[in-house]
């Protein structure tokens, strides 16, 4: 118990990191300080996973699927993603559901360790973060298929604003739930 928490907690605090440079290169406009944090971002968060990987299977599949995003990620960017072709859609959408997926099991690998560990009230709060990820998620996929048509795509940008502003909330939950993991996983060594 004592390495899974520890593992755990260093893991997630790396994922903590990781999530914040995303999130503050994703608030910047374009230029090669956002692809930096982006690139940093990118491979904090492998490395994160690959620390807490030992410590749930879930951490592992969320590893894998990371670099699957990855991959997918550079496909899309060479499929023409600036074109809005339709592989280029294809490919950003799975991106996006895997994206979800892994938030899912970064969550609830992270709360089932919680509730081992009697902290069962914030594992809930990951199992809300989650669900407000999926939500943003499905909604960011329907606006991507209604960008496609052109009298939908006003719609699409009016509707995104929404969704926009619930992202950045969902992000920054996702942020404090991470926060508030690690700082439990690794203060509870020190006992």
């Amino acid at each position: 118990m004592y390495d899974d928490n520890l593992l755990a907690g260093r893991g997630l605090r790396l994922m903590f990191v990781s999530q914040l440079l995303a999130l503050i290169g994703g608030l910047m406009r374009e230029g090669i300080l956002v692809g930096i944090l982006n690139l940093a971002a990118v491979i904090m968060g492998i490395g994160a996973l690959n620390v807490a990987a030992p410590s749930h299977p879930y951490f592992s599949r969320a590893f894998w699927l990371n670099i699957v995003r990855l991959v997918l990620t550079g496909l899309t960017i060479f499929s023409g993603a600036y074109e809005l072709t339709g592989l280029a859609i294809v490919f950003s959408m799975v991106c996006l559901a895997l994206d979800a997926y892994i938030v899912y099991l970064v969550c609830t690998a992270a709360g089932q360790i919680l509730i081992l560990n009697g902290y069962a009230t914030l594992a809930a709060k990951g199992a809300t973060v989650w669900k407000i990820n999926l939500f943003c998620t499905i909604a960011l996929a329907c606006f991507m298929v209604m960008a496609l048509e052109p009298i939908l795509l006003i719609l699409a940008g009016v509707l995104v604003i929404g969704t926009a502003i619930a992202t950045l909330v969902g992000s920054i939950l996702y942020l404090k739930f991470l926060s508030n993991a690690y700082h439990i996983l690794l203060g509870a060594e020190n006992f």
